[in-house]
C-alpha cells in the first residue's frame, strides 16, 4: 500500500471519528439542556454552547462536502444549523422594553471589574502602573448610572477612591469583602444605605437601600462562589428566598456576578416569586453572555428587576482589562 493510500485511509478514520464525536457532544448538549442541571454531570451537559457547537458540526460536514453521513447528504449541516439558531436565539433577548417616553429613569450598571483589571494579587501595593483600572473608570464614568454595583472591586482602597472622584462631587460607596479576594461595592450620588449581610450557600449577599429621586430602592447585591463541583440550584434558591421573606420590606432588584447562567433551574422560581422578578438581558435584542469577555458564551452576571418596574434600556458593554461584560440597566 502507497504511502499516499495510507495517509487517505488515516484521514477518513480520523473524519469519521470527528463526525461521530460531533454527534456525541451534540447528543450529550441537546439532554444537557432540555433537563438542566438537576446533577453535576448534567450541569456539565447544559454547560456545553450550543452556538459554536452548530457551527462547528457545519464546518465539518462541508469539509467532508455533505458525506458527513451516509444516507443523507449535508444533513449534518441541518442539524448543526439547528443547534446554531438553538443557541444563538437563547442567548439573545427579545424586544421587550417600553417605549413611552418616561423622565429621569433610573440607570443601574452593574460590572465585575476583576479587581481593577489585573486580577487577584497577595502583594498589591499602593504603587499602579498601566492604565487598566482607568480605562475601565472611563467605560463606567462615561455612562452616568445613577448606582453602580461592582464585582470583584478593587482590593485598594484608593482605586475605589479615584472612581468616586471622576464620577463627580456627592458621590459614596460601601464595599464588602466576604473573602480575601472577593467582595461587592455599591457606589451611587444618592443617599445609600447598608442594611445588613446576609449568608447564602456558597456566596454571600447584602442588602442595600438607595434613595434615587425620592424613590426607596432596596438591592439585594449578591455574590456567587465559582466551583464547577457543585450545583447552583441551593445557592440560587437561598437568594431567591430572601425576597421570599422580606416582602413587607420588598426588594427592588437582585444584581451580581451568580456565577450561574440563566438557564440553571434554581431561576425558575425568580419570575413568580415574591410577585416576580424579569431578567434584564432578556427585555432588549443583546447577546446576553457576560463570561468570558473575548468570547461570553455564559451569561452568569444578572440584574433581576421586580415585575413592578419597567424596563426602558439595556446595554452590554466590554473592557478587554477584565473577563466579564458589563450591563447598565434603566428602568422606572
Amino acid at each position: 500500500m502507497s504511502l499516499s493510500n495510507i495517509l487517505r485511509q488515516f484521514i477518513e478514520i480520523n473524519k469519521r471519528l470527528l463526525t461521530i464525536g460531533t454527534l456525541l457532544v451534540i447528543l450529550l448538549a441537546i439532554i444537557g439542556h432540555l433537563i438542566r442541571d438537576q446533577s453535576i454531570v448534567l450541569a456539565f451537559m447544559m454547560y456545553i454552547p450550543l452556538l459554536p457547537l452548530g457551527l462547528w458540526a457545519i464546518l465539518l460536514d462541508f469539509w467532508q462536502a455533505g458525506r458527513s453521513l451516509a444516507r443523507f447528504r449535508f444533513s449534518l449541516t441541518f442539524i448543526g444549523l439547528g443547534i446554531a439558531i438553538w443557541g444563538g436565539l437563547s442567548m439573545t433577548g427579545a424586544n421587550d422594553l417600553k417605549t413611552n417616553t418616561v423622565s429621569n429613569p433610573v440607570s443601574l450598571l452593574h460590572w465585575n471589574v476583576k479587581w481593577g483589571g489585573i486580577g487577584y494579587d497577595n502583594y498589591l501595593k499602593n504603587q499602579y502602573q498601566g492604565d487598566e483600572w482607568a480605562s475601565i473608570r472611563q467605560d463606567i464614568s462615561q455612562r452616568h448610572p445613577d448606582i453602580i454595583v461592582l464585582s470583584e472591586p478593587p482590593q485598594l482602597d484608593t482605586w475605589l477612591d479615584q472612581l468616586i472622584q471622576e464620577m463627580g462631587a456627592g458621590w459614596s460607596l460601601f464595599k464588602h469583602n466576604h473573602t480575601k479576594r472577593n467582595g461587592l461595592a455599591i457606589l451611587s450620588s444618592w443617599p445609600l444605605q447598608f442594611e445588613r449581610l446576609i449568608k447564602i450557600r456558597d456566596g454571600a449577599a447584602m442588602s442595600v437601600v438607595v434613595t434615587v429621586r425620592d424613590q426607596r430602592l432596596r438591592l439585594l447585591l449578591v455574590d456567587g462562589k465559582r466551583s464547577v463541583r457543585r450545583l447552583r440550584t441551593p445557592r440560587l434558591t437561598d437568594i431567591i428566598q430572601i425576597a421570599i421573606d422580606n416582602q413587607e420590606q420588598p426588594i427592588d432588584i437582585i444584581v451580581g456576578d451568580f456565577n450561574a447562567v440563566s438557564r440553571s433551574l434554581g431561576f425558575d422560581a425568580y419570575t413568580t416569586a415574591a410577585g416576580g422578578y424579569q431578567l434584564a438581558s432578556k427585555a432588549a435584542p443583546v447577546w446576553r453572555g457576560t463570561w468570558p469577555t473575548l468570547l461570553p458564551l455564559y451569561d452568569i452576571d444578572h440584574i433581576w428587576i421586580h415585575k413592578r418596574f419597567q424596563i426602558f434600556n439595556v446595554e452590554m458593554f466590554s473592557n478587554l482589562n477584565t473577563d466579564h461584560r458589563g450591563q447598565k440597566v434603566s428602568f422606572q
